[in-house]
């Protein structure tokens, strides 16, 4: 009998879940392999590499690529550089998102609708590199870490995903507040974004990783290696040895060293650490964040 709620499926629907879950189950167990994969090249020399035979194990476990990393000019100022563009970073793109999500939520908002539009106008003709290079120099934050925050402190998108989410709050918390005699910003910090962990513990983990791993703007707006990101200053550690794998090594070297592809490999793995050691904590709050804030209309 079934359970009171729950429909008996057809067989052809029974085939259709059967097959769904199956896809998505071998889907899953082949996510890791990828990353296991790196893992294994990062510890293990280029000789091997190169020989096809490192697939999920390394061969000869090795932490020169790491230690290569670790001995590089500049690398403890890029992880501070990073560090500060992603905290600074996130910080201001989840205040900006909220003080502009808020008002577009509210149904009181005179031209509401016109607003959306024209937020969400700015998705389909993104900025394009040169003038946001030309605006960045007009307001004379070349070679200014500020240029990697302030021109991004808001990303629609995510924005949007905010929106939806202060909908769900009900009108009666927000009526009450105004009875009360709170103002507009009373009623955000207090009561919306106390309400809204899950979607911005969401939308804050989009943000973070995207300013973690930002590259292009530090290429073009940074001139001083002291103010390089981390992955700048591995970019470049990376660029040095490849130039260096030109030259000729014997086998016996190549048999205890690591090369490029395991140098890259460390450098991914060095790159992914941080933001693999914040998501556990922001986990419980990423699927419910981003089911509610972007079903609700």
């Amino acid at each position: 009998m079934a359970r009171p709620g729950f429909r008996k499926y057809l067989p052809a629907e029974k085939l259709f879940v059967v097959l769904a879950y199956g896809f998505l189950a071998v889907f899953a167990a082949a996510c890791p392999f990828p990353f296991l994969n790196v893992l294994a090249k990062s510890f293990s020399p280029e000789f091997y590499i190169q020989q096809g035979k490192v697939w999920l194990w390394p061969v000869h476990p090795t932490l020169n690529g790491y230690e290569k990393i670790l001995e590089a000019q500049g690398i403890l100022l890029g992880f501070r550089n990073s560090l500060i563009v992603a905290v600074v970073g996130t910080t201001v793109n989840l205040v900006m998102s909220s003080l502009i999500a808020y008002p577009l939520s509210r149904r009181r908002l005179p031209l509401r609708r016109t607003y959306v539009t024209l937020v969400v106008f700015t998705m389909l003709f993104p900025t394009g590199i040169i003038p946001m290079y030309i605006l960045v120099k007009s307001l004379g934050m070349i070679n200014s870490m500020t240029s990697l925050i302030l021109p991004y402190a808001i990303t629609t998108f995510n924005m949007i995903i905010v929106k939806n989410y202060f909908q769900t709050v009900p009108d009666s918390l927000e009526e009450s507040a105004f009875i009360d005699g709170a103002g507009e910003l009373t009623i955000l910090f207090r009561i919306f974004i106390p309400l809204s962990k899950p979607v911005l513990a969401a939308v804050g983990l989009f943000y973070l990783i995207s300013n973690w791993n930002i590259f292009m703007p530090a290429v073009l707006f940074l001139t001083s290696p002291s103010k390089y990101t981390i992955q700048v200053v591995l970019r470049d550690i990376l660029t040095q040895h490849m130039l260096e794998d030109q030259l000729p090594f014997d086998k016996g070297a190549l048999m205890s060293k690591a090369g490029p592809e395991a140098i890259q490999a460390a450098v991914t793995i060095a790159a992914m650490i941080p933001v693999l050691a914040v998501y556990p904590f922001l986990q419980r709050y990423f699927t419910r964040g981003i089911m509610i804030g972007s079903v609700k209309g």
